[in-house]
């Protein structure tokens, strides 16, 4: 299932809102923590694109992981229209444990509120500055600072300035 939703370009979110589950509902179900309803597995095979039979059949190849990741490659994880891209390097692997990101935030924009989820997220301001509110405490980071997060704890990114803010970040587990 994450080959299918990574092919399709939708991040765990997406994918959930999509289906009418919980994020965490489809993370414990990549992670094979939980094995899903067959009603359950239906809805988010549909906003796959894809059905029962074909997915319990051999008709789909798993992609071979690329070594070289090109711009064309990369995975946006926002949705269309946001002032923040956040594009997923992603090379088909299906056994990769860290996941990794090029964020691209526009003046005066932020992440949606309180983003919580499982795992640790570092990352390094390559160009500009952001705020990051952790629970109740905001940092404010500026070109080279860097920042590790455990993301369990709700958390915002804003761009306070006119200017684009630029960051890389590594996160795991890779479900995001």
């Amino acid at each position: 299932m994450n080959q299918l939703r990574l092919a399709k370009g939708y991040s765990q979110r997406k994918l959930a809102k999509l289906a009418g589950l919980t994020n965490t509902s489809i993370s414990s179900i990549e992670r094979n923590k939980v094995s899903p309803a067959v009603n359950t597995l239906k809805a988010i095979l549909t906003v796959l694109g894809s059905d029962l039979t074909t997915f319990f059949s051999d008709e789909w190849k798993e992609p071979k992981a690329r070594v070289v990741v090109t711009p064309k490659d990369l995975l946006e994880l926002s949705e269309a229209g946001s002032r923040v891209s956040l594009k997923q390097v992603y090379n088909c692997s299906t056994t990769k444990n860290l996941g990794f990101l090029i964020e691209t935030y526009q003046p005066n924009s932020s992440t949606e509120e309180k983003i919580a989820h499982e795992g640790e997220e570092i990352g390094t301001v390559i160009e500009g500055k952001i705020l990051i509110r952790v629970e109740e405490t905001t940092y404010l980071l500026n070109q080279g600072d860097s920042y590790v997060i455990d993301t369990m704890k709700p958390h915002t990114f804003i761009n306070p300035s006119d200017s684009i803010t630029r960051i890389v970040s590594a996160h795991t587990p890779t479900t995001y």
